[in-house]
């Protein structure tokens, strides 16, 4: 669904690429749907529910059509537009969820959260899914927000929220999705790039 909200964005503004962006549309429809919601509930017009991060997401998409279908802008042939990359967007989502299933299932045997500093990120992400405002209270300090970099909690408590999952899942399966967006994310690079040089 992210990915969706940012396509026609992406497709409007990385229309040079051959792809125009395809390949990543998806993390930066995460990126600007967690910014959006992370911004508005921080100035607080927004609370941290599953409303307003829909209300992010239409937003997105809101501003995308915008400036897909903004006047005097030439229209993208989209039926063009797929016949020539068809054979890339069927791989690509191949390979997404190849990663992300294969990720998912290795941290289903490797789930424990106790190494290096997973116990504090799990705390982060838990106290940002309990938050109704940001900057979340600090699960080590009580009173307090975190005085911490906690976009990407964000990110995570907002997959999670959605998803109706607990932390803990939630954590494991934001890691299986960030291994398959890298890798999502390189296939289009090297995929533009060899594009790019026999154009």
């Amino acid at each position: 669904a992210a990915g969706i909200a940012a396509l026609p964005l992406c497709l409007r503004l990385l229309g040079g690429l051959p792809d125009r962006g395809y390949t990543l549309a998806r993390a930066a429809g995460l990126l600007l749907i967690g910014f959006v919601f992370w911004l508005l509930a921080s100035l607080g017009f927004l609370s941290n529910t599953t409303n307003s991060m829909a209300l992010a997401w239409v937003i997105v998409l809101i501003v995308g059509l915008a400036a897909y279908f903004g006047a005097g802008r030439e229209r993208i042939d989209l039926r063009a537009w797929l016949r020539e990359n068809g054979r890339v967007v069927v791989i690509g989502e191949i390979l997404f969820i190849v990663l992300l299933f294969a990720w998912a299932i290795y941290r289903a045997y490797q789930n424990n959260l106790s190494g290096t500093e997973k116990p504090m990120e799990l705390a982060f992400l838990s106290a940002t899914m309990r938050s109704t405002i940001f900057p979340p209270a600090d699960p080590w300090l009580s009173g307090y927000a975190i005085s911490y970099y906690y976009f990407g909690y964000v990110i995570m408590a907002m997959l999670s929220m959605l998803s109706g999952v607990s932390s803990t899942v939630g954590f494991n399966m934001t890691t299986a999705l960030l291994f398959a967006l890298a890798g999502l994310g390189a296939f289009g690079v090297v995929y533009n790039l060899a594009r790019s040089r026999s154009m």
